[in-house]
């Protein structure tokens, strides 16, 4: 077993309008993998507006860091109760060998991520939660069945009451790769996008990729996540 610590380190440094039609979204496209000039050539106009409010530190500090800046801008549609990204508690940033790896926390630096949300409801559709308060988790050799962060999700859904910050349509967003941190289920019938831009220790799927379709996920009853 080993033990690992997360601290919370997250902070809105950002507010804008978060409420837009569906109209809106339907004219975005979603787009994964991407460096600043792809989405600022193919991004839709909410994404690019997203983007400019990116403060210029963020680029400075991935640059002085040797890291590569990917942004992640994922359209859903969504009725109650789907999620539109695996659940679970989890950090971004992880160090993996390749995409199949399991995260190697033990070599995963200290940097940050910038997310932001929009939706076609005033109250938001699925928003991300942030754990508020530290956590020490024990983690055994991970298996394909028992993933490190399905043993840190158990450690942390084990902790009640436990202190959280649901984050809201319109906040910009900073948080780093030891932040804890999981998406919600929908709680409404609505769309939504969400955006990310992150350090990450390796370059993208060439310049970007545009993608016509969004998984939608759904928990299995009795699964515990």
């Amino acid at each position: 077993m080993q033990s690992y610590k997360f601290n919370p380190n997250y902070k809105v440094i950002d507010r804008f309008p978060g409420l837009v039609s569906i109209a809106d979204l339907e004219a975005e496209r979603a787009i994964y993998s991407a460096t600043p000039a792809f989405i600022n050539k193919h991004g839709g106009p909410l994404t690019n507006q997203i983007l400019r409010r990116v403060p210029e530190w963020f680029f400075a500090k991935a640059e002085e860091a040797k890291l590569y800046t990917i942004i992640e801008a994922r359209i859903h549609r969504l009725y109650p109760g789907d999620f539109p990204a695996v659940p679970g508690w989890h950090c971004d940033g992880d160090y993996r060998e390749d995409y199949y790896a399991q995260p190697d926390r033990a070599r995963t630096a200290v940097h940050d991520h910038i997310t932001a949300t929009i939706s076609t409801h005033p109250d938001g559709v699925s928003n991300t939660q942030f754990l508020a308060e530290p956590i020490t988790a024990k983690v055994g050799d991970p298996t394909p069945e028992r993933t490190f962060w399905a043993q840190v999700h158990e450690q942390v859904e084990a902790q009640r009451p436990r202190q959280v910050y649901d984050s809201k349509d319109g906040e910009l967003i900073c948080f780093d790769s030891w932040t804890l941190h999981r998406t919600m289920p929908a709680r409404v019938r609505g769309w939504r996008l969400f955006f990310r831009i992150s350090m990450y220790h390796k370059p993208g799927l060439g310049d970007g990729m545009i993608t016509k379709q969004e998984q939608v996920y759904r928990l299995l009853e009795g699964s515990g996540w």
